[in-house]
């Protein structure tokens, strides 16, 4: 079974970025797969690619290696590192971008990359994608064991991750992602609201308030709630999200990441 390597990056397609980091990958290993998960990552937006990558990864074959280059710190001294997981290979760099990968991992090491014959030759200062993290990948997926690209560390970056806060008839927590269809995804989830879930597996609460505007109970599909009106929904993902039907609710609403979400639970 060729290699399986997915690309998360914010190089975008107008230039030739992500095409060089496929083509360094294939000259060391032609028979590897490459699958774009996204190139269209804000630039040095490292919150959405950790968000978007965590979304993604677990839906491919074990054994993937997933390459994942956000850095605005290229080129200084924050490290290169190869993650493992149970399942899966990350190689990107150490500045928090696989933070929601640490939280799912059951088994988890983490290795610096200082094994520079790996690299491509000379590598400059501004495209450690295609020095640096392409060919780590590559050799990664050829079957060079992690070990031997560099020691095993402990204090790799973190970045701040909000967590809900649930009180007896409240849960608080804070939108995380805005998708390509204005839908509004906060960091409130299924589990969280599982204990107010009624016998008969209705919801008991009333109320999701989010940027002035108060959104009555839960859809169970987009097309339920009425047109020009917000609604909110558990998605596919298992996460609290606001929508408008055929509308975008970031653009109506005027919400950004970061903002507020409270569920306040109540008839």
């Amino acid at each position: 079974m060729p290699a399986l390597i997915t690309l998360t990056s914010d190089y975008g397609g107008r230039d030739g970025f992500a095409a060089s980091v496929k083509g360094v990958i294939l000259k060391i290993n032609p028979q590897a797969q490459i699958v774009d998960i996204s190139n269209e990552i804000a630039p040095q937006d490292v919150w959405e690619a950790a968000y978007t990558l965590k979304s993604t990864y677990s839906h491919f074959p074990n054994g993937t290696v997933h390459l994942a280059v956000v850095d605005p710190g290229v080129g200084s001294g924050r490290r290169p590192i190869i993650v493992v997981t149970e399942s899966y290979y990350f190689v990107g760099p150490d500045n928090g971008l696989f933070s929601l990968i640490y939280q799912d991992a059951e088994r988890l090491r983490v290795h610096h990359i200082t094994s520079t014959h790996y690299f491509l030759p000379n590598p400059g200062p501004t495209f450690h994608g295609r020095d640096i993290f392409a060919p780590v990948a590559s050799w990664l997926a050829k079957g060079i064991p992690s070990g031997n690209f560099g020691e095993e560390i402990t204090d790799f970056t973190k970045l701040n991750i909000p967590v809900p806060r649930v009180a007896e008839r409240s849960i608080e927590g804070h939108v995380v992602h805005i998708d390509r269809f204005g839908n509004i995804i906060t960091n409130i989830t299924y589990k969280d609201i599982q204990p107010f879930v009624a016998e008969d597996g209705s919801l008991a609460f009333s109320t999701i308030t989010l940027a002035g505007k108060e959104i009555k109970g839960l859809k169970k599909y987009y097309a339920e709630a009425k047109t020009g009106e917000p609604g909110a929904i558990i998605n596919s993902s298992g996460a609290l999200e606001v929508f408008m039907f055929k509308q975008n609710a970031r653009t109506v609403l005027s919400v950004k990441r970061g903002e507020a979400v409270r569920l306040t639970i109540g008839a």
